[in-house]
């Protein structure tokens, strides 16, 4: 399976960030909510009662990785509701682990992207979320690791939808 490059990565920052129309913001929510109407409703759930500002800097991440994905893979199908409560629920344990997430947590989980996943993809959610010192408004240590992990599930599920379209290696 193909990994996102970083420039990918960049360009979807770049697009979503520099939205500066209210309308605009609205057709890229809408556009998520039509593609992943049930993982990014179950996104937008989980961080509910967060800040406003954590909850504005999690919307956008969220169009930011799912666009970095649609990018990369276009024909990602839409994961179902009870997918994604499954899919949750399997990996809950590991989520409660992230609680005490430290750089020796995170250099681990570098180490598994590179290997098997999106490494330029968390690359980005722990750059965003733990090494950017320009941060505004400033989130809470439980509000930045609750991001992280609704992002993380969030990417894993869109990995997952990817290694389903990406074709097989053909062996002779």
């Amino acid at each position: 399976m193909q990994k996102i490059p970083f420039q990918t990565v960049q360009n979807s920052i770049d697009k979503i960030c520099s939205i500066t129309e209210e309308s605009d913001l609205e057709k890229a929510s809408q556009h998520l909510f039509e593609v992943q109407p049930d993982l990014a409703g179950f996104f937008m759930e989980f961080i509910e009662d967060m800040s406003e500002g954590a909850q504005d800097l999690g919307f956008m991440m969220a169009l930011i990785l799912n666009r970095s994905f649609e990018e990369q893979y276009q024909n990602l199908r839409a994961m179902n509701e009870d997918e994604v409560i499954e899919r949750f629920e399997k990996n809950e344990a590991e989520f409660e682990k992230y609680l005490q997430i430290n750089d020796d947590m995170i250099a681990d989980l570098q180490d598994k992207a590179a290997q098997a996943g999106q490494p330029e993809i968390l690359n980005y959610i722990i750059e965003e979320l733990f090494m950017s010192p320009e941060l505004e408004p400033a989130l809470e240590a439980n509000e930045q690791v609750h991001l992280f992990i609704v992002c993380k599930f969030f990417v894993d599920c869109l990995n997952d939808l990817a290694n389903e379209t990406a074709p097989e290696m053909i062996r002779h």
